[in-house]
């Protein structure tokens, strides 16, 4: 039987360009359900994993939308909160997949501490920090702190996710978003960046020194994603990339909420999650590596993310 795995951050409406344009020159939008922890859980789900979600959408339609998916997908919402207006993310994606932001924020920062009933979190539980706005500003950043204080007081398993966005984390908020996420990966388990934000937060451009930094800070478990060329991970002194599948890409959102998913959702079914060796880890990633590769051959992050059937059928 899997634990809980408790994802906090944001919920919000994606606006997807889908003629492959970008932003600036693109005329066709759908609507998707997205936000990096709200992808989290959703992928865990539809793993079969138990996921709650913590945090504020709108009290408006968009806020609807978002719960009644996520009750219907399976996601426990008891804690989430509808008040204010919900945040917007506009997308374009260009002729290669890939992806560019644009951000009207609503009230997912209002999200407060007082939401959280963590008598329900139990000693074998996860709690994932992941969130393109959570180490921004509002009583969100500050639920993120105590939240954490929380889990590291309770030898709680603890999973990050930088989720750096260059166009809400502007120079001038950028050296104070690398010292908060350095202070949650000194209490991290398992910790998952892309490149980028691994060189971000290390100034480091080598990738194993670079990794290697991470870990001194105090991360036991480090994933680093590389795209098409698989992943990183490195454990108690071991290192290696996980290759990944050969896919058409047609768009890469949620791909690495994806990923962090699929990790958890297996790490949930073990109760001795920091006693796993290298070989333990290379199958749990080798397995994410698929789950986050088939969330990109089609448009929206939770739409194309797959099922525990899926990936089954494809080994």
């Amino acid at each position: 039987m899997s634990n809980n795995i408790f994802c906090i951050g944001e919920a919000l409406i994606d606006m997807m360009c889908i003629d492959n344009k970008g932003l600036k020159n693109g005329r066709m939008f759908e609507k998707k359900a997205g936000g990096a922890p709200a992808n989290v859980a959703v992928c865990i789900s539809k793993l079969e994993g138990n996921a709650y979600f913590l945090g504020q959408v709108g009290k408006d339609c968009f806020g609807d939308y978002l719960i009644e998916l996520f009750n219907y997908l399976g996601i426990n919402t008891e804690m989430a909160v509808q008040e204010g207006k919900t945040t917007l993310s506009l997308v374009g994606i260009d002729e290669q997949g890939e992806r560019s932001f644009e951000f009207l924020r609503g009230s997912d920062k209002d999200y407060s501490f007082s939401n959280i009933d963590v008598f329900k979190i139990n000693p074998y539980d996860i709690i994932h920090f992941g969130s393109a706005t959570g180490l921004i500003d509002g009583d969100l950043k500050d639920t993120y702190f105590k939240l954490l204080d929380y889990a590291d007081r309770n030898n709680i398993f603890v999973s990050f996710d930088p989720n750096y966005r260059d166009n809400l984390i502007t120079d001038d908020k950028l050296d104070a978003f690398v010292d908060d996420c350095k202070k949650f990966i000194s209490k991290s388990t398992f910790v998952k960046l892309s490149d980028e934000e691994l060189f971000l937060i290390t100034k480091e451009k080598e990738l194993g020194k670079a990794v290697d930094i991470i870990h001194s800070i105090g991360a036991q478990v480090v994933a680093v994603t590389l795209g098409s060329d698989g992943t990183y991970i490195s454990i108690n002194g071991e290192h290696c990339i996980i290759p990944s599948i050969k896919i058409k890409q047609v768009d890469s959102t949620g791909a690495g909420d994806a990923f962090v998913g699929a990790v958890l959702m297996q790490l949930s079914c073990i109760n001795n999650k920091k006693g796993l060796d290298v070989k333990q880890w290379k199958s749990i990633i080798s397995y994410a590596n698929k789950v986050g590769a088939l969330t990109c051959t089609n448009y929206g992050a939770i739409s194309s993310m797959p099922s525990k059937s899926d990936i089954e059928n494809l080994e």
